[in-house]
């Protein structure tokens, strides 16, 4: 049986799994469904439709489930609400909102870290592993790719993306595509690749290389859309990581971060 304090207030309608802890000064409203070992630690407010996952915990004053800061949406319409994946750390002040459409809910991947004050806007989507530093705002429609970094204060602008394993640091906004694989230091810039989460993540040297090397010599230039797409393809039959960059950049509709511009291109270190 679920475990609840006496202060919480917890809607007939949510469905609770047996093991499921709630503090107190809890408040579940509507269509709240919690997987086993969700712990909610105290003030936390929960709007259905909302699912979330195993494991996950929920530290005090953030909001979840929320109706969307859009002007078209009225309160009362109906929402696919938010999907909250498992083993996720949703930290105090953090916020994600319902979406705005009736099929496809706001989503946050299993094992995402949410720090204080990061948001999650209406019908955006976080993959798995990704971290939000303090802070951190993804805007409404806005897609972060699996294990990014999202770091302190930093925004992503509404309908942008950030691909798999980017980092955008800490103050900046972007509101053009972030690729895959690489980091961003200014506004709209790519300063390099992510070497070192590559490298975490198990990428073998000679991926990372191939990566490397097709930014410096693909990205950085400046260079025609259907000539940096053709490069990319190109170097794409050797390496899946650079097939990944390619078919993030040939899908993205805002446009890509150019490449922070320098005077001469550096040599690839050996240890790549």
């Amino acid at each position: 049986m679920a475990t609840i304090h006496d202060s919480a207030i917890v809607d007939p309608q949510a469905d609770l799994a047996e093991d499921v802890q709630i503090g107190p000064w809890c408040v579940l409203e509507g269509p709240v469904r919690l997987a086993p070992g969700v712990r909610l630690i105290a003030h936390v407010y929960l709007k259905g439709p909302l699912e979330i996952g195993e494991g996950t915990i929920v530290w005090p004053f953030a909001a979840l489930g929320a109706e969307p800061q859009d002007f078209k949406f009225r309160p009362g319409d109906p929402s696919a609400g938010v999907r909250i994946g498992p083993g996720c750390l949703i930290r105090e002040h953090a916020t994600v909102h319902a979406a705005t459409s009736r099929e496809h809910p706001t989503r946050v991947g299993a094992g995402v870290f949410m720090m204080q004050n990061s948001h999650v806007g209406h019908d955006a989507s976080v993959a798995d592993h990704a971290i939000l530093v303090n802070g951190a705002l993804v805007a409404g429609h806005a897609q972060v790719g699996e294990r990014a970094n999202i770091s302190g204060n930093a925004s992503i602008h509404q309908f942008g993306r950030v691909g798999r394993l980017a980092m955008l640091s800490g103050n900046v906004g972007i509101s053009l595509d972030l690729p895959p694989f690489c980091v961003s230091r200014l506004r709209n810039t790519i300063a390099g690749v992510n070497v070192i989460g590559m490298r975490r993540a198990g990428f073998s040297p000679e991926e990372i290389r191939a990566l490397r090397e097709a930014f410096r010599r693909v990205l950085r230039p400046v260079l025609p859309r259907r000539r940096v797409l053709d490069e990319l393809r190109a170097r794409a039959r050797d390496s899946i990581a650079v097939a990944e960059l390619a078919e993030f950049v040939a899908s993205s509709k805002r446009g890509i971060c150019p490449a922070e511009r320098r005077a001469s291109i550096e040599p690839i270190a050996e240890d790549a």
